[in-house]
């Protein structure tokens, strides 16, 4: 009798289990692929948002406004620089409907949830009296870098024009603002991001309404 042509079972198993090996291997290099593509994704992501705000705050720097505060005894600039730290008057509005100066605060506050560290920005509108940062108390906070580990601020400058500029920790002249900021910062995991230094565009005379030919404002004459 003539036998009818086909495949055996073992050649049936044989191949099912080449066909099984086959799309395993395929579903491994395309998961692979995808989770590759997932992470560059938000890698580039991260990298985009990190440069944006370090942009965003290159220029808020810069835009340093020497605004004095409002006594007419004492000569205070609107400027107050930590290592952790910094406030100062801007000259961008505190809003897009707003108009004139703000206060800008930057500090580092910690994320009870991430149990991280954030670099958190402050603005608010200058009270027509204002004699310090009160203000900034009551304004809302905007994250510029989580997933922080420490964040350092650094001052470039001279008390007068006698002495020579140098770094510093803390600004302690209050009746002048640094000439540098250098900003470092140092993520949750080890890595230190690029070193920032921003150099403050106005000095002491903008925010003079006098001064006796030196950088150094005298104090405001009191209304008689």
């Amino acid at each position: 009798m003539r036998r009818h042509a086909g495949f055996t079972l073992i050649e049936m198993v044989v191949a099912m289990a080449l066909l099984g090996t086959m799309m395993l291997l395929m579903y491994s290099g395309l998961t692979f692929g995808l989770r590759g593509w997932d992470a560059a994704d938000v890698s580039g992501r991260r990298t985009a948002d990190r440069r944006i705000a370090e942009n965003f705050l290159r220029r808020e720097i810069s835009e340093t406004f020497p605004m004095r505060f409002k006594d007419p005894m004492v000569l205070k600039l609107a400027f107050e620089g930590k290592e952790d730290s910094l406030r100062f008057a801007s000259s961008r509005p505190a809003g897009i409907s707003a108009a004139g100066l703000s206060l800008v605060g930057l500090a580092v506050e910690n994320d009870n949830v991430k149990r991280t560290r954030s670099l958190v920005m402050r603005r608010a509108m200058p009270d027509d009296e204002a004699k310090d940062f009160t203000p900034l108390e009551r304004a809302d906070r905007t994250v510029l870098f989580e997933g922080l580990d420490r964040v350092q601020f650094e001052y470039f400058g001279a008390e007068n024009d006698f002495t020579d500029p140098e770094w510093t920790q803390e600004w302690e002249h209050v009746g002048r603002v640094p000439q540098l900021i250098r900003i470092r910062m140092r993520a949750a995991d080890g890595t230190d991001f690029p070193e920032m230094v921003v150099r403050v565009m106005l000095s002491e005379e903008a925010g003079c309404l006098e001064n006796a030919f030196q950088r150094v404002c005298r104090p405001r004459r009191p209304n008689p």
